[in-house]
């Protein structure tokens, strides 16, 4: 049987001081074939310690976008799913680090072909504290088949995985368009949602984390967040809108999150009228959600 190989891409911006301790968390793992590092013109030091990874292990790879410039998180996991070598992807944040068993239950289930990525749970790391919180997962309450992970992932309390937690196919990932680049925000939910309409995705390792999310105290939500958040409910919209094979819940669920929870205004009357639009131009809407 073919031994499992993975090329995990790191996207480097402004992370000089954790990026070492999340390229050894990769280089942990038999199965990952390389780590690929995007430099994104980070105005630090991280041009150099990619550099010196790079010359120290033989698994590193490194890469900038033409002319050096700043295209972004997104743009660089496209970068590096170009570059990948590996028949699966997988991603990290370069201030974020996995656990040891990160890829356990990917060597299992990605032995069946049909499968086209696995995900799992993420923990917290708050770094003004300096500490892990044992209460907080981003994950799933119990495992989803395939077919239900669409509907989970889109629900306002369903279940989540992040970036740090998803092995998938290179293949079935440009298939579909890597990371749409024209949203400023939102680009990872964008891609998981596609992932898991036109892919098979199942649960890894969901009651305990995988990976390590390192939280900085300048987090916050923001209008333009929210601006962006409306974007991708409206792109995922207009995709799938015409799909009448659609579940009805899903597609109550996508119409509900552009209309009244997404959208950057909170003026009752500007989601009325944005409701209105929808519905004069697609009447077939409301068959779908009512």
């Amino acid at each position: 049987m073919k031994k499992l190989q993975i090329s995990v891409i790191i996207p480097v911006y402004n992370a000089e001081a954790f990026l070492e301790n999340a390229v050894n968390s990769a280089l942990q793992h038999d199965c990952v074939k390389e780590i690929i590092l995007v430099e994104d013109a980070s105005p630090d030091n991280a041009l150099s310690i990619c550099k010196e990874l790079e010359q120290k292990h033989n698994r590193i790879k490194v890469y900038q976008h033409p002319n050096r410039e700043n295209r972004g998180a997104g743009a660089s996991r496209n970068l590096g799913i170009e570059k990948a070598t590996s028949e699966y992807v997988a991603f990290l944040d370069a201030d974020d680090w996995y656990l040891p068993n990160r890829f356990d239950a990917e060597k299992e289930l990605l032995k069946d072909s049909s499968i086209d990525g696995v995900y799992g749970a993420t923990g917290f790391y708050y770094e003004d504290k300096k500490e892990k919180d044992p209460n907080r997962l981003t994950t799933f309450e119990k495992i989803v088949e395939p077919e239900d992970l669409l509907h989970e992932i889109t629900r306002s309390n369903g279940g989540r995985f992040t970036t740090d937690a998803i092995t998938v196919k290179k293949s079935l990932a440009e298939s579909i368009g890597k990371f749409d680049t024209d949203l400023r925000l939102h680009q990872d939910s964008h891609l998981w949602v596609r992932l898991a309409y036109y892919g098979s995705l199942v649960s890894g390792i969901i009651s305990e984390p995988i990976a390590y999310r390192r939280v900085h105290s300048n987090n916050r939500i923001s209008k333009a967040n929210r601006a962006s958040a409306y974007l991708f409910h409206k792109k995922i919209y207009d995709e799938f809108k015409n799909d009448s094979s659609l579940p009805k819940n899903v597609a109550r669920t996508f119409f509900k999150n552009i209309i009244i929870n997404q959208t950057n205004s909170n003026s009752t009357l500007v989601r009325g009228l944005i409701a209105l639009k929808e519905i004069i131009a697609k009447p077939s809407i409301l068959k779908k959600i009512i």
